[in-house]
């Protein structure tokens, strides 16, 4: 599988060199990304999991330890092909948005249980401050979930160890407003523009997850939602990222699957 998947690549770079349509390029790179590489990597961490789960079996805590690693590895892989045929589907194709009644709030403190051993590794406390009577909002839950955890994990991977991130849910008269604010070194206004575009090669503590590609798609699904991104830095070394989106939805848009 691997050897066919080397070849069709191979080809596709010769059609680069070649000059041929980029459009048809760009459908195979991702039929590829999505079926020849996505897949045999779920099929892996499915296995490794089972592994860990001791499913076949009592491990050593030295082979324990290398399975985890490598489970690390396969879902950081699986992250970035997720995270790339996402972003050629924002760019390319007219995605139609799932929009559902959500509490925002809920969604959040999901997001932050999952991030616990990431916290703990650097003492990094997390405070939500909400500031809103009613934390229900309409959009797209899958992606919006996207986008605050990519925020979340950004923030806490620039931190400063034994800090506090404290995650403000706000509102104004249309619009809600999730930030995170943290403590962390400043960021110029020209790299701070940068990190949410797509060819960002310079940011990459910034954005450990794909370097610079979530962030850019982060940016995708918040303007789909007809909003705008958060982007402040201080020189005080106080960091705040974050997004605004609508209360409620554009009348054109149809409700399913409300949580």
């Amino acid at each position: 599988m691997f050897k066919d998947t080397q070849s069709i690549c191979g080809n596709l770079c010769t059609r680069i060199i070649n000059n041929t349509d980029l459009t048809d390029l760009k459908k195979n790179f991702v039929e590829i990304l999505t079926h020849d590489l996505k897949t045999p990597i779920l099929a892996q961490i499915r296995v490794l999991d089972m592994l860990t789960e001791g499913k076949f079996g009592n491990l050593s805590n030295e082979q324990n330890e290398m399975i985890k690693l490598t489970l690390e590895s396969c879902n950081y892989m699986y992250t970035m092909v997720a995270t790339l045929i996402s972003t050629y589907k924002f760019d390319v194709e007219d995605i139609e948005l799932n929009y559902s009644h959500f509490n925002v709030m809920k969604i959040i403190e999901n997001i932050v249980n999952k991030t616990r051993l990431f916290l703990k590794e650097n003492n990094i406390k997390i405070a939500i401050i909400p500031k809103i009577k009613n934390p229900i909002i309409s959009g797209d839950v899958i992606r919006l979930k996207k986008v605050i955890q990519t925020l979340l994990f950004n923030s806490i991977n620039t931190a400063f160890k034994n800090s506090i991130i404290k995650i403000y849910l706000e509102q104004d008269n249309t619009n809600i407003l999730v930030k995170f604010e943290s403590q962390s070194g400043y960021i110029n206004p020209e790299k701070m523009r940068k990190i949410f575009q797509i060819h960002t090669y310079h940011n990459q503590k910034y954005d450990k997850i794909g370097t610079g590609i979530s962030l850019y798609l982060v940016n995708k699904i918040i303007e789909k939602h007809h909003g705008k991104i958060i982007a402040e830095s201080s020189i005080t070394q106080k960091n705040i990222l974050g997004f605004q989106i609508p209360i409620t939805a554009p009348d054109e848009f149809y409700y399913e699957n409300c949580v």
